[in-house]
């Protein structure tokens, strides 16, 4: 990759160790990060430490869930005092759990509000409060395509992602005067392990989604890791308070049914 548009920057991913994150450390280093990771695997982070490391990028890897809030927010004030700054933030850490409305738990329920807004909180404020007197930085929340439309078992899952996505921008206007970007990556369907556990590694069901979508495949974890990379760096310098979908135009599209032209020919030439 010939861009270095992070050379000398610090950024933390959480969620790093598989998937989208995994694949914006990768990025995020071969464009000259110092990138630290969190994830709650320790294996996959050395895993990913050894290939950042093979690649001759930098990387500091840690084993904490953010729904520790309280390590999480340690965290990141530990890695700016560390390196005398923080220029990224990248709140990847998922945590899906569906359920129809008439069967799931409040448990459940909060699980995807604890993950999926109240970690982004703290990881939001931690970094404005560290960014903001820096006069600098950028931090982006990945959301998803199930925050724009509804869909079945996806109720929990979508209002925390559209609870994510307002807070981005009311947090994006908060931080807008101090040269502080706040903006959201809203994925849709993406080729990772969290696709094939939803699918039950069922590739029928996985072709269902796919076919559904108007470019007709999932995008990679690549391929979100860019856009998140782009609205990152220096050239999305005038950039702040967007939710992107990165969603092959699932998120914009009106759903018809399939059928037959013929008949629906012949229909018409019998009225």
């Amino acid at each position: 990759m010939s861009k270095k548009r992070f050379t000398g920057k610090v950024a933390i991913v959480t969620g790093g160790s598989m998937g989208i994150g995994r694949s914006t450390v990768l990025q995020l280093a071969a464009e000259g990060a110092h990138v630290v990771s969190c994830a709650r695997r320790k294996p996959k982070l050395d895993e990913l430490e050894a290939a950042v490391k093979d690649m001759g990028g930098l990387f500091t890897g840690h084993a904490l869930d953010v729904g520790d809030t309280v390590a999480f927010a340690k965290m990141i004030n530990d890695t700016a005092e560390q390196h005398g700054r923080l220029d990224l933030l990248v709140n990847n850490a998922p945590s899906i759990i569906g359920g129809m409305v008439v069967d799931q738990s409040l448990e459940d329920w909060q699980s995807n509000f604890g993950i999926g807004v109240d970690s982004v909180f703290i990881g939001v404020q931690a970094a404005m409060r560290i960014m903001i007197p820096q006069g600098s930085g950028s931090i982006i929340n990945i959301s998803s395509v199930s925050s724009l439309r509804a869909g079945l078992a996806s109720g929990a899952y979508g209002a925390a992602k559209a609870a994510l996505n307002q807070f981005s921008q009311c947090a994006a206007m908060e931080a807008a005067p101090h040269n502080v970007r706040i903006n959201v990556v809203a994925p849709g369907a993406v080729d990772t392990p969290g696709l094939n556990a939803a699918t039950m590694k069922n590739e029928a069901v996985k072709k269902i989604i796919t076919d559904s979508i108007p470019m007709l495949r999932a995008a990679t974890p690549e391929e979100v890791a860019q856009a998140i990379c782009f609205l990152g760096s220096d050239d999305a310098s005038f950039i702040t308070g967007v939710i992107l979908p990165v969603d092959g135009g699932k998120s914009p599209q009106m759903y018809v049914p399939s059928f037959d032209i013929t008949n629906l020919d012949n229909q018409a030439e019998n009225r």
